[in-house]
This record gives C-alpha cells, sequence and structure tokens, in this order.
C-alpha cells in the first residue's frame, strides 16, 4: 500500500511540498482507468442510442444473434464486458460495417468502460492523511 503511494510521491509534481499539501494533492488526484462494464449499462445504451431494436430485429443475423446474447444474457452468466477485448471490438465494428450503429456509437459504447476515480480508490490505498505522506517519503 505504502509502496504505490512511495511512488506516487516521486514524481516531480509533489516536490517541493509540504505534507500536507502533498496529501490533499494525492486524494484529489484522478485517474481515468478502463473497466468492465455491466452488461445492463450496455443494454441501456444501445436502448438510449436508438440501435436496439434494429439489433434485436434482426433475428436472421448471425451477427445481432450473438450481441444479443450477450446484452440479454437470461442465464446471467455474462455480468460484464471487456471494452478492450479484440472479440468487443470486432463485434462493435462488425457492427458499424453492417449499418446497424454508427462509427460514434461505436465509440461511445467503447468509452463506457473509461471511467474517471480518485487516485487513491484506484490503488485501494483509501484516504491518504499526512502520516502516511512522511512514511511514503521515508521509503
Amino acid at each position: 500500500m505504502l509502496e504505490a503511494l512511495a511512488e506516487e510521491l516521486r514524481k516531480p509534481e509533489y516536490a517541493g511540498l509540504s505534507d500536507e499539501q502533498t496529501a490533499t494533492a494525492v486524494n484529489n488526484k484522478l485517474v481515468t482507468v478502463r473497466e468492465l462494464v455491466p452488461t445492463w449499462k450496455v443494454k441501456q445504451h444501445a436502448i438510449e442510442n436508438g440501435y436496439y431494436a434494429a439489433i434485436a430485429m434482426a433475428t436472421d443475423n448471425p451477427l445481432c444473434i450473438n450481441v444479443l446474447a450477450w446484452i440479454d444474457d437470461q442465464a446471467g452468466k455474462i455480468q460484464s464486458l471487456d471494452m478492450d477485448s479484440a472479440v468487443t471490438v470486432a463485434m462493435t465494428g462488425a457492427l458499424v460495417q453492417a449499418g446497424l450503429i454508427t462509427e460514434a456509437q461505436q465509440q461511445s459504447l467503447l468509452a463506457l468502460a473509461s471511467v474517471t476515480k480518485k487516485w487513491v480508490d484506484h490503488v485501494g490505498i483509501g484516504e491518504v492523511g499526512i502520516g502516511y505522506v512522511r512514511a511514503a517519503r521515508l521509503m
């Protein structure tokens, strides 16, 4: 836990800051990370962006059958999707090629995986106080 903080504090942006200022800066730092996307969010995106119906009605299209199997997983086995996986990127690209979604919709869908959160939450150290800063700087 302190190792991650010690590594972070070696960055030039913390040089010259007091322990209190450093703790505040670390606690306020935001990072954007890629995370798995719950399938309900993917379905919600499809509905709100107007392409769910087109996919659902294309019952003779194997691509659409596969997409629906992912986002309508009745068995509850597919809880989330990796929007960066080759399969997901290829599948969404195929939806664009088939004219079922636009490139903008594809990019918006893939962007669901980008989540902005506090750095301290991302690395799992929680709120940093002056004591943590002092201990990390000694490492």
